[in-house]
């Protein structure tokens, strides 16, 4: 883990994680928390740029 990106990508890491385990604790069920762990990372990769390029190159 190098420079400021590898510490930014263990900040959303470790805040999803502390997410879904609040949730749980909170009686949210499972599969509710995965959704929003999923909705959570994606909007994460949109936003670092690294989501699909939709079949396009360049």
């Amino acid at each position: 883990m190098r420079g400021p990106r590898g510490r930014t990508d263990l900040v959303a890491f470790l805040a999803v994680l502390l997410t879904g385990v609040v949730l749980v604790l909170a009686g949210i069920p499972p599969e509710a928390v995965s959704t929003v762990a999923i909705g959570l990372s994606t909007l994460y990769a949109a936003w670092r740029g690294e989501g699909s390029s939709g079949g396009r190159d360049g």
